[in-house]
């Protein structure tokens, strides 16, 4: 099974090897990291880093967090990318990077924003049957979990703790995710199907589902589309990495505003914006920045068909 056979791994051997190459990441580097935090904050363990009890109780989480993306996902994407065709730097797409598409993904994510926070109220909205209350009650249960364990990882009081936010909740997880959602499993997914759309919807809905805040799971998975078609028409992992960091370190600064002004983080789950207007200028506004993604492309296509009939070569 070991070695760059991707041509020869059905597309659901690769599926499992990708999950099992994620799963042995993440024990092994949260091992490391219990390592790490116990010579670091001798006196802190996990039961009380997570209900806050101690001075030392965020410091430990956030080691924790750090060793685990690069543990779970960056770690195990480019041995998987390895392992599928000898180049993680190929397979991956990290060969190239467009820097006026760069700015155009960036963009491309502003613009879309009011779109996604009228996803994040209809989401809210969502009411499952009465007979699975249950479920509901269990996912609300889960959302506060999880909120309130990210409030805590966004807590930082100065520049420095900014700085340490934006590694662990940006940068990394930037790079992490899309290495492992877009670069592999979107990858993956497409071999099986031969069909991008379908693939790219696919892992945007598993990247959704994976983040456990189901109260969230449709903007996730409308943002998990957008960067699988940053990918693919973009043909640069850079692209949704760029646009991910962006997304997140919006978060993060916002936060650091907040807790600067004495606000509560609560805010940040806020929509930014109800104007039924603003809704329909994200749509076209939007939708016209993607047709223009989406045209270059296209030309890119038209132009490695050129070459291959004069030279006898297609580009990857």
């Amino acid at each position: 099974m070991f070695g760059p056979t991707s041509s020869k791994r059905h597309p659901l051997e690769s599926l499992a090897l990708l999950v099992g190459l994620a799963v042995a990441g993440g024990v092994i580097f949260t091992v490391l990291a219990l390592v790490a935090a116990k010579a670091i904050y001798p006196d802190t363990n996990m039961l009380d880093a997570i209900q806050g009890l101690g001075p030392n109780s965020i410091g430990y989480l956030k080691l924790i967090q750090i060793f685990s993306t690069i543990g779970t996902f960056i770690v195990p994407a480019l041995f998987f990318g390895w392992l599928e065709s000898g180049s993680p730097s190929y397979y991956l797409k990290l060969n190239s990077f467009p820097i006026l598409l760069g700015v155009l993904a960036i963009v491309i994510l502003f613009a879309a924003y009011p779109l996604l926070d009228l996803s994040v109220t209809l989401n809210k909205q969502m009411k499952l049957p009465e007979s699975l209350h249950w479920m509901e009650e269990w996912m609300r249960q889960k959302e506060d979990e999880m909120a309130a364990l990210t409030k805590q990882l966004l807590s930082a009081d100065s520049p420095a703790g900014l700085a340490v936010n934006l590694l662990m909740i940006a940068i990394l997880p930037a790079i992490g995710e899309e290495f492992i959602f877009r670069g592999c499993l979107q990858n993956t997914v497409w071999r099986w199907t031969k069909n991008y759309h379908l693939a790219i919807w696919i892992t945007a809905f598993v990247f959704s589902a994976i983040h456990v805040q189901f109260l969230g799971f449709l903007p996730r998975m409308l943002l998990g589309a957008l960067l699988g078609y940053l990918l693919v028409w973009g043909r640069s992992i850079w692209l949704p990495i760029l646009a991910h960091f962006t997304n997140n370190a919006t978060s993060v600064i916002a936060a650091y505003i907040y807790q600067k002004n004495g606000q509560p983080l609560d805010k940040l789950d806020q929509p930014q914006t109800t104007n039924p207007i603003a809704y329909i200028a994200s749509l076209f506004i939007t939708g016209f920045l993607l047709w223009q993604f989406y045209r270059w492309h296209k030309g890119r296509i038209k132009e490695e068909e050129e070459i291959y009939e004069t030279d006898g070569e297609r580009l990857d």
